[in-house]
Order: C-alpha cells, then structure tokens, then sequence
C-alpha cells in the first residue's frame, strides 16, 4: 500500500519539483542530503512527510511500529545498570556526575 502512496505523491502534477526529486530518492532507497531535510522541514506539508517515512518504515520493518512515552518522575540519575539506550544515567561509580533529589524537591 505505501509503495502506491509514494507512486501517487510522486505523479502528483501539484507536488514542486524538489519534493519529487527527495521523494525519488526515497523511493530509490538513496539517502537524503542535509539540504533536502532542510527543503523539507521549510516547505513539506505533514502529509507528505508522513508518507515518505511510512514507506521507509515498512521497507526496513514491514508492518511493525513501537512508540514508548516515559513519562515519570526520575528521583535520581544514579543506576547499577549500563543500559545501551539510556542517554542520561551515570552509573554508581561515576557518582560525582549524578545528581538525586531529595523527598522535598520531589
């Protein structure tokens, strides 16, 4: 079904030129220049955006999509674990990086 979408966006007389040439690209599995996301964040509509990515989406995972919302209150940075998607904890030993909150700053 994307590969129809992204048929019908490209065949879009409507579509300016650049967004069919970045859509070609994507189709053609070639990777977008720093320019191109620039083009696109100025001028592409919601819409298109969402049809390029669903199409890479599908191409690299087939049907499949996960979301997560974390949305909780972190006591403390400190952790035990060296989890490889955790981008801000320090571990125990590098504890003078951390920081933790005390029950009244909660």
């Amino acid at each position: 079904m994307t590969v129809k979408a992204l048929d019908i966006l490209i065949q879009n007389p409507n579509l300016p030129t650049p967004l069919k040439v970045i859509a070609q690209k994507v189709q053609n599995h070639q990777r977008i220049t720093f320019d191109d996301g620039v083009y696109l964040y100025e001028n592409a509509e919601l819409g298109y955006l969402g049809v390029l990515a669903n199409f890479v989406r599908e191409e690299k995972h087939g049907d499949k999509t996960y979301f997560n919302r974390n949305f909780h209150l972190e006591p403390t940075n400190l952790c035990v674990y060296d989890c490889k998607f955790c981008s801000y904890s320090r571990l125990i030993k590098q504890k003078e990086e951390g920081w933790a909150l005390t029950m009244e700053e909660m």
